[in-house]
């Protein structure tokens, strides 16, 4: 017999009544709140079913859920946990701690606890483990496995039912997993499925397919996307008329916007030093940083003439003496400027930063390097400061007027890599903290909204330093593939660096790892890698044409060799109200 609604209530209230130390009442009591949507009452009455009996599974799920619809991550954790002390093959306390692993970043730990579920066809949460395992594969850039659970899922409820939300979920989720993949015919047609069928659905299911469109050169196709897009939701794609020039002209809207950046401010000027890899490899973290500082007034002039740093790693070991005055040279272009000379690369940061202090302090030194200096017309004074781009954002400019200019916000999950010549020697660098651990360049990233992911040896070299890539790159490339699945166990959407030479080893390293360790990681990767003023700027809504984030397709075979786009598509979140977990039971 079913009863209605008061009918219930009465029942479980006399439950209470007759016997006050039996959770069965209040748990009733707390089923009836939680589907009625009164979260309050609800969590009273599975508090009370759990003070009851410590061992109450059900309790324990019931807070799990209301915790979940708050979003109290940490707390829910807690309460399932009890729940699986109690239980652990529990089918629904598996799946709830699943999706608490995967807010949580914790994507090898919720897909054990799917492992735990062992045979769950006949289970009312099997269309939801197919579901999470796929999306947790994809997120850990396991695309093909990941997209098999998601094709799965395509005849089970609640995702072949049209009018549930999780239906469109699905559908976008195949066509972004797709999209990595470079599955391109596919995911367009996963998007154009939601997209017809569901006019009115979630902006990010349009901006995907414009997207889709963007990485198969159908450029025309993907504006008019983009131009509903910005109907929709202004804020997800605000670059649009940044797009039109770029279509209608092409390079010559790029060199304009760069002639017209500003040489001198009032407030802080800097002499530029490029060093060899950003102008030879990865002119477009030069594009990004001109605009950024641009944008936060600082006026940049070029060292016209600078030469090669030289490197610290190799050139030092051989003969300091020339590596010293060549170092000196270029520092003396600054002097001349009277402005700060200012490197996008740690090496460069290493080289010139050490030459600068070591002649300031050593008079003896700084004699012997004049007098070869004498020789081109040259004195190194020792008037100004080197700094690397992330001092200058830190110390000169500082986090609270960066954060002031944030207007679009990301929610990626990235891996900040430091490198080794940002931080040491720590004797003459400018950070003050614990510079084992340090924080502050995850506490850049992060004013742009990103989430730093923590993961495993993050303070290990990505290996291309110290002439070993030069010399001996497959042990080179052994240092990368670590750390590579370090990072994408730790479920990444990109890479983030301060130096070029780093962006070449986890960029171009990616495809070189993919060959030769190919039936070590047996999964390729594919992980975009963006330079900190890439994610600045995009963040302080500068278009991703001038940021170098949008390429082309037709640029092939060379760098960046991991594609972009997909940092503009999105996987969208499961809708938990519409699944066997939170609906009510018969």
């Amino acid at each position: 017999m079913t009863l209605t609604p008061l009918e219930a209530r009465s029942y479980y209230q006399n439950q209470i009544n007759e016997d006050p130390q039996d959770p069965s009442g209040y748990l009733g009591m707390g089923d009836l709140a939680f589907y009625g949507e009164f979260f309050e009452d609800a969590n009273s009455y599975y508090n009370q079913a759990v003070n009851c009996d410590s061992q109450n599974i059900a309790g324990w799920v019931g807070l799990t859920k209301i915790l979940l619809h708050y979003d109290s991550i940490q707390q829910a954790e807690e309460c399932i946990i009890k729940a699986l002390n109690v239980d652990l093959t529990n089918h629904e306390a598996l799946i709830l701690a699943v999706i608490i692993k995967i807010r949580l970043n914790k994507f090898t730990a919720g897909l054990n606890y799917l492992d735990k579920m062992g045979d769950s066809k006949t289970s009312p949460y099997e269309s939801l483990s197919q579901y999470l395992r796929g999306y947790i594969k994809c997120l850990l850039g396991d695309f093909e496995v990941g997209l098999g659970f998601f094709k799965a899922c395509m005849v089970l409820p609640p995702f072949n039912d049209k009018t549930n939300p999780n239906y469109q979920i699905l559908w976008n989720n195949l066509a972004v997993g797709s999209h990595r993949f470079k599955m391109f015919a596919d995911a367009e047609n996963a998007l154009q499925t939601i997209t017809q069928e569901f006019p009115s659905c979630d902006s990010t299911s349009w901006l995907n397919l414009a997207m889709v469109y963007w990485a198969q050169d159908k450029i025309d196709q993907s504006i008019a996307i983009f131009e509903k897009v910005k109907s929709i939701h202004p804020k997800l794609w605000p670059w649009l008329k940044e797009m039109r020039e770029y279509k209608n002209r092409g390079a010559e809207w790029l060199q304009e916007a760069m002639q017209n950046l500003q040489t001198h401010s009032p407030n802080y000027n800097i002499g530029l030093y490029l060093g060899c890899v950003i102008p030879n490899r990865f002119p477009f973290i030069e594009a990004a940083s001109r605009h950024l500082f641009n944008a936060l007034n600082i006026g940049v002039v070029d060292l016209e003439g600078a030469s090669c740093c030289p490197a610290p790693g190799v050139f030092r070991s051989f003969d300091i003496e020339t590596w010293l005055t060549l170092g000196a040279r270029n520092i003396t272009k600054s002097e001349e400027l009277q402005r700060d000379l200012i490197t996008m690369c740690n090496g460069c940061y290493g080289t010139l930063n050490d030459v600068n202090h070591q002649l300031k302090e050593d008079p003896e030194k700084k004699a012997i390097v004049n007098e070869y200096l004498k020789k081109v017309n040259r004195e190194f004074i020792g008037s100004i400061k080197v700094r690397h781009i992330i001092d200058v954002l830190i110390n000169e400019i500082g986090l609270d007027a960066i954060k002031k200019k944030i207007t679009h916000p990301l929610s990626l999950r990235v891996a900040v890599h430091y490198g080794c010549h940002l931080l040491k020697p720590i004797n003459n660098k400018p950070w003050t903290e614990n510079w084992e651990e340090p924080t502050f360049f995850d506490d850049l990233v992060e004013i742009t909204g990103v989430t730093s992911v923590p993961y495993k040896d993050k303070m290990m070299c990505c290996g291309a330093g110290g002439g070993v890539r030069g010399a001996m790159k497959e042990v080179s490339l052994d240092y990368t593939r670590e750390k590579l699945i370090n990072m994408r166990e730790a479920g990444i959407d990109a890479i983030v660096v301060c130096c070029p030479f780093c962006h070449l080893q986890f960029d171009i390293g990616q495809e070189e790892v993919n060959n030769i360790f190919k039936n070590e990681i047996r999964v390729p990767f594919h992980i975009p890698v963006i330079y900190i003023s890439q994610l600045l700027g995009l963040a302080m809504g500068l278009d991703p044409f001038r940021m170098g984030l949008l390429n082309t397709p037709q640029v092939k075979g060379v760098p960046p060799m991991q594609a972009f786009d997909i940092l503009f598509t999105k996987y969208q979140k499961l809708d938990l109200k519409n699944t066997s977990l939170f609906s009510p039971k018969t």
